[in-house]
């Protein structure tokens, strides 16, 4: 449940995306702080929504939000090697060090989610497949985000979904170039 000036509400991103709107000081933009805190809110709701969606449901129920992730990386980078990613693979996608993504990877592992494999190619390598309780993870969880973006979708008109996309896209690319430049100090 989520609380909006101390009152419990069901919210969904939609509807704290909408809250911009009525953040507005009277010259028509937003504050730093409340842009921030909109942010926030966001970021948290969405959260909170994949956490419900895990304990609802029998396939990811024994999954975090972090191990879904890594899934999700997982299956992502499986598209562009067949034989699956190496852990180094992993890890510079989620720009996390090599002993964490074993050790996130080997939680999966143990949980029957993934696999690793010796490379044929590098003996040395380890690559990482989904098992098929791992796929039937993605599928679930890609499924539930599909509808809650559907669902976002109809919530508002075409220009205004429109307007969103394109500003998170522009406020992401930005944040991307600020790590990038802060990786690179």
């Amino acid at each position: 449940m989520y609380y909006y000036r101390g009152k419990e509400i069901l919210c969904t991103p939609v509807r704290v995306v909408y809250s911009i709107r009525r953040q507005k000081d009277t010259n028509n933009k937003m504050s730093e702080l409340q842009f921030s805190s909109t942010l926030y809110k966001l970021y948290h709701t969405l959260a909170k929504l994949e956490e419900n969606e895990l304990k609802d449901n029998k396939t990811c129920k024994e999954l975090t939000v972090n191990e879904l992730n890594l899934i999700e990386c997982i299956r992502s980078l499986t598209k562009k090697s067949s034989d699956g990613p190496t852990i180094s693979d992993i890890a510079s996608e989620l720009d996390i060090t090599r002993p964490s993504t074993t050790v996130a990877v080997n939680k999966l592992c143990s949980k029957d989610f993934a696999v690793k494999n010796t490379s044929m190619k590098d003996g040395r390598s380890v690559l990482v497949k989904l098992t098929e309780k791992g796929e039937k993870a993605y599928n679930t969880h890609h499924t539930f985000q599909n509808t809650l973006m559907k669902t976002a979708k109809q919530e508002m008109s075409e220009e205004e979904f429109n307007k969103i996309r394109d500003s998170l896209n522009n406020l992401t690319g930005f944040l991307d170039k600020m790590a990038s430049s802060e990786n690179n100090k």
